[in-house]
């Protein structure tokens, strides 16, 4: 009996360390990626561009309210939140999209897309030895992503860093069309303009 109690217990440990790492465990490459058609295509590639640069443009004016928020490990607010709940407030409350709670939830939003294609928006995941469940952020332009640092809170890094370089896992693309950009454009300029309006007051 007490063979088959220990048993039980290893088998779900065992369980629980896959389950927490599983948000990583089915990679695809590159060619993978190409060959299911899933990179977004625009028929028209200079707007585009345009359409992109303006959504980046509001994205980094909506993140710098959160630059140096402390990290606190399931924290939605300003006082404490970490990088899946940033994901969460920035793309639901700011650009109504909602979106899951945890990196395992995300990471099944969208499409996957290759780093070569990262743009305004795309979501970068990691998977650090140090993080059992991952860690993502906001890809925003020129290599760079906001992210939620449990050293040093919510910050601007680079993917270049060899640190990032080295646990790099995948990308995705959430908003996936140009309406739904113009839409979170949309979303974030109202709200822009509703704060302006109660500090005018």
């Amino acid at each position: 009996m007490t063979h088959k109690v220990l048993l039980f217990l290893l088998v779900t440990l065992l369980t629980g360390c896959t389950a927490s790492r599983s948000v990583f465990d089915r990679r695809l490459s590159d060619t993978e990626v190409s060959s299911k058609s899933e990179l977004v295509i625009y028929e028209d590639q200079s707007q585009a561009e345009n359409v992109y640069e303006e959504f980046e443009q509001a994205l980094r004016s909506e993140l710098e309210p959160w630059k140096g928020t402390r990290h606190v490990l399931g924290g939605t607010s300003l006082s404490g939140i970490d990088c899946s709940g940033l994901i969460m407030r920035v793309f639901g409350d700011l650009l109504q999209f909602q979106t899951g709670r945890t990196t395992e939830q995300l990471i099944k939003l969208g499409k996957r897309i290759r780093r070569s294609e990262l743009r305004p928006g795309d979501l970068v995941f990691f998977s650090p030895s140090s993080k059992k469940g991952g860690h993502v952020g906001i890809y925003l332009s020129d290599g760079e992503f906001t992210h939620v640092s449990s050293s040093r809170g919510v910050m601007t890094s680079a993917l270049s860093n060899p640190y990032w370089t080295r646990y790099y896992e995948t990308s995705r693309r959430i908003i996936t069309d140009e309406e739904g950009l113009r839409n979170s454009i949309r979303s974030i300029r109202e709200r822009q303009k509703l704060a302006q309006e109660l500090q005018s007051e």
